[in-house]
């Protein structure tokens, strides 16, 4: 495509859980909202827990999201102890990293002790994260623990239908078809994909989105 593309006309939107795409997840989604204990969430890449940890952390002053691999000494949690809520991400990251996991640790029962909520979330439970601290394992067991499930085929269609409706996108069901088989199937992914396709065709003045337009646009996926 030739020509320079205009700016997007607006910011992407921050994350929030009227923004969530809940499908199989309302009890992971309550939970995050309103529990005041330890919560623990697992499931495969895109499937919304950085959504949902960045969203609780936007809707209470006060609290903190720190993803795992920013821990490494007792500075880098320095008043985790007291934040009104403290949500850390993608855990994996503490994996053979003693001092880091043995500084989560103690935040985590600080917290425990004072009441205070925290949420965690890695890719899989608990008790099969590798070569995280044993004694970090064990406190991470007795959260409670939730599993998120990916959206379903007619689930992460609708959501993208009205999506690219509420940009004023008429977009076909084969190119809607396109983006499910060539693109990588989680809403943060595909929202981005959507927006690449926004100021394209706001830039070819474009009133309708296609198969062939997205291909050109995105590249083969």
């Amino acid at each position: 495509m030739s020509g320079q593309l205009p700016l997007a006309m607006a910011a992407r939107r921050p994350p929030g859980f009227e923004h969530f795409v809940i499908g199989d997840n309302a009890a992971a989604l309550h939970s995050l909202r309103y529990d005041t204990g330890c919560l623990y969430l697992h499931g495969p890449p895109g499937c919304g827990k950085t959504h949902l940890l960045r969203a609780r952390a936007r809707s209470e002053p006060g609290a903190l999201y720190l993803p795992a691999d920013m821990i490494s000494d007792s500075d880098s949690l320095a008043g985790a102890e007291s934040v009104s809520w403290l949500g850390v991400d993608d855990l994996e990251a503490l994996s053979g990293r003693p001092e880091a996991a043995t500084t989560l640790l103690r935040v985590l029962d600080s917290r425990r002790s004072q009441g205070l909520p925290l949420a965690v979330a890695a890719r899989c439970e608990a008790q099969t994260l590798p070569e995280l601290l044993r004694d970090l394992q064990t406190r991470l067991t007795q959260c409670s623990a939730f599993r998120l499930r990916p959206l379903d085929e007619i689930s992460l269609r609708s959501w993208l239908e009205a999506r690219a409706q509420h940009r004023g996108l008429h977009i076909s069901d084969t190119a809607v078809a396109w983006l499910l088989r060539h693109e990588r199937r989680d809403p943060g992914h595909l929202e981005s994909a959507l927006e690449r396709l926004d100021i394209a065709a706001l830039a070819a003045k474009r009133g309708r989105i296609t198969a062939p337009f997205v291909r050109m646009v995105l590249g083969e996926g």
